[in-house]
């Protein structure tokens, strides 16, 4: 089995479902944290190239549990080897989840909110 990066907000935390997810899939992971405030491109655009390294070196997959859409990108294209051989380096995952729980705030405003069970890694 492989260990894996997760790239995911320091104010978020794995919920248990996707912990266990994790488990099943990697022997290991270390928590890549992004900072509340979010990076600028050129910030962004370091470490996109620090992921990559690390993954290439370390043969690490790269999972988003908070999803950074330009940080997706660029990994899955560079993930990709050369010369049209179809290989990759190392694969980009996400956790996605298609269900919806109502929530009513106090102000008696209904909400949906992402459930807590039901994620997938894909």
């Amino acid at each position: 089995m492989k260990k894996a990066i997760i790239v995911m907000n320091e104010t978020h935390s794995l919920l248990p479902e996707q912990e266990k997810i994790l488990g099943m899939v990697y022997e290991g992971f270390d928590i890549f944290p992004v900072p509340s405030q979010g990076w600028t491109l050129d910030e962004m655009l370091d470490k996109i190239n620090e992921l990559h390294e690390k993954a290439c070196k370390e043969k690490l997959d790269i999972v988003f549990v908070s999803p950074i859409p330009l940080m997706i990108r660029e990994l899955t294209e560079m993930a990709i080897c050369p010369k049209g051989s179809g290989k990759r380096r190392y694969n980009v995952k996400l956790f996605h989840n298609d269900r919806r729980e109502k929530k009513e705030l106090p102000n008696g405003r209904i909400i949906q909110v992402v459930a807590q069970t039901g994620w997938q890694l894909v």
